[in-house]
């Protein structure tokens, strides 16, 4: 009977962490993480019909479409949490960490009305069946069997700043410079 209980009770299991999840990391390449590219078309800030809507695009691709470039200095913020930062050169964003759920992201630039945009955030999940080697961390040997130092000091000589010349030494320099006969 507890047999078939537990039988049970892992399929349940089972099929409840797998649902909508993957342990696929093609799936999701970054796990966690609100991240992407945000292109606009090379002729829009020369448009003069007021809005950007139709304009703006974000995306996974690191190369901007044709007709598109990075769309540099424009602030997103994630509706959200109210994190927000300027895009660079390339147009990128990264907002990390952050629960799996789908988010607003709001592209803000100039004078323009915002542009708002979904995205999502994923989670690898791990199959049941995934094994962790257990970390090895051996005892620590008793004293008694621990090699004992040697007694005897070694005897270190200090050889810096000194010259040999004639049979003469010194040590230092200018008029506290001591020499004597080797």
């Amino acid at each position: 009977m507890k047999l078939k209980i537990c039988s049970v009770l892992f399929s349940v299991a089972f099929v409840v962490a797998m649902v909508g999840c993957s342990s696929d990391l093609d799936d999701c390449p970054n796990p966690n993480t609100l991240s992407g590219f945000v292109y606009i078309g090379q002729s829009a800030l020369k448009e003069l019909d007021g809005t950007l809507d139709d304009d703006v695009i974000v995306s996974d691709q690191n190369q901007p479409p044709s007709g598109f470039v990075p769309f540099k200095g424009a602030k997103v913020t994630v509706e959200e949490t109210g994190l927000s930062v300027e895009l660079g050169e390339r147009g990128a964003f990264v907002f990390y960490p952050l629960p799996v759920n789908t988010y607003t992201l709001v592209i803000k630039y100039g004078d323009f009305p915002p542009v708002r945009r979904q995205k999502g955030v994923c989670a690898v999940s791990l199959p049941l069946n995934y094994y962790q080697p257990l970390i090895y961390d051996p005892p620590i040997a008793d004293k008694q069997d621990q090699p004992k130092p040697s007694q005897q000091p070694t005897q270190q000589t200090d050889t810096s700043g000194s010259w040999d010349e004639g049979g003469l030494s010194s040590w230092g320099e200018g008029e506290d410079a001591s020499a004597r006969k080797r």
